[in-house]
């Protein structure tokens, strides 16, 4: 009898053990999450996940999921293909594209200041009671009741105002942002600062995407106006894909054989055309001897299909064309932007056709406002270079 009572009471000890091992737990990882306490009391909480994000929480990261606490010291992250929003309750919301990164350095319901490390943001202001403070290595944004983005590359900051107006302090001064707007920060101290008009056709796919979920109001773009923008891209990346059945141009393929990379990487492929037809007619503002350089036809490298490795850039693409097809191209970097910046291809350059000529670069359709060895290429993506004798 004695022993079996030992074992009753050994069993129920183990049991109330684990019990508390479990309790623990789930405590441990509540308090983690924000289930508990002033936690769950956090003014931002995740709303819609589409894809893969993940948050880091006191050394610990994980996958984040949908109506999820934020608390300050978090670090928020998005992966290729996806996008997170996450609701500021009382006040509005904020929208990370892929490959974003966003720091929350303080998150109560007076005082929420976010710090956008890396990538595009989009975000709905509804009050101006100046609770939310958004930062970026060279600036702080206040935003009143506004709808904004903000793009965050190596060596270039992009703030535009759809709605509304925000205030932007840094080492450049002090701007105010409007409805039509945009502020370019740049200057390896982010201490130059260019304010612009916007432009629809500037403009990324989630920027438009964006504004035409239709949550804000008087945006200064009509539905109209940015749907024709989609269907433009959507028009050039067509044609991309008929000229190369057209034209029926070779494969460029130099499936990273100089980086010394290993051949079982996913081989993906995208196009690419080089062209000066702006040239054509400018030819009064050319420089003399460089007509020899431009074709009949404006068109320096007929569309091509070239294949490339997960994490190539729309400059590696591009010098690996060049080289293949026998194209002159020269580039520098340019620490300011922390890019290559491309000076010249097939003997012309910058200044070659007026002050405000030079190479400019879109991918399926869009001018990004960063540098080409920047671009992270995407399977099927279209890159166009161009000559400019307006700087448009």
């Amino acid at each position: 009898m004695k022993a079996e009572s030992k074992k009753r009471v050994f069993n129920i000890a183990m049991v109330a053990l684990i019990v508390v091992i479990v309790g623990c737990g789930i405590m441990a990882v509540g308090n983690l999450k924000g289930w508990f306490g002033e936690n769950s009391e956090s003014p931002v909480i995740s709303k819609e996940i589409t894809g893969v994000a993940n948050m880091e929480r006191s050394g610990v990261a994980y996958t984040l999921s949908e109506k999820t606490p934020v608390k300050g010291g978090d670090i928020l992250e998005t992966e290729t293909g996806s996008e997170a929003d996450f609701e500021i309750r009382g006040v509005g919301s904020i929208s990370m594209w892929e490959k974003a990164v966003l720091t929350a350095d303080a998150c109560d319901e007076d005082n929420v200041q976010l710090t956008v490390n890396e990538g595009e943001f989009y975000g709905i202001m509804e009050d101006d009671k100046n609770l939310l403070a958004i930062a970026g290595d060279a600036f702080t944004a206040t935003p009143g009741e506004s709808v904004f983005s903000m793009s965050v590359r190596q060596g270039s900051r992009e703030i535009s105002v759809f709605s509304g107006s925000l205030t932007v302090k840094g080492d450049g001064g002090q701007e105010k942002i409007s409805a039509g707007e945009k502020l370019l920060i740049t200057g390896e101290k982010g201490d130059k600062w260019e304010k612009d008009k916007l432009r629809a056709a500037a403009l990324s796919d989630f920027q438009i995407a964006k504004l035409l979920e239709g949550e804000a109001d008087d945006i200064c773009f009509t539905d109209k106006k940015l749907k024709k923008v989609q269907a433009d891209r959507k028009q050039e990346t067509k044609a991309a894909e008929e000229a190369l059945e057209d034209e029926a141009v070779a494969l460029v393929s130099e499936n990273s054989s100089t980086s010394g990379e290993t051949s079982d990487k996913k081989v993906l492929t995208c196009t690419i055309q080089i062209q000066c037809k702006s040239i054509l007619s400018n030819m009064d503002r050319l420089k003399e001897g460089k007509n020899r350089y431009v074709p009949s036809n404006g068109v320096i490298l007929a569309t091509s299909k070239v294949e490339f490795n997960q994490g190539d850039t729309a400059y590696d693409v591009t010098k690996r064309a060049c080289s293949a097809a026998g194209i002159q191209i020269e580039a520098a970097y340019t620490p300011a932007y922390g890019s290559y910046y491309v000076e010249g291809m097939n003997h012309l350059y910058e200044f070659d056709c007026g002050e405000m000529s030079g190479w400019m670069y879109k991918v399926n359709g869009w001018a990004p406002n960063y540098g080409c060895s920047e671009y992270e290429l995407k399977n099927g993506d279209s890159i166009v270079w161009y000559y400019t004798c307006t700087g448009n």
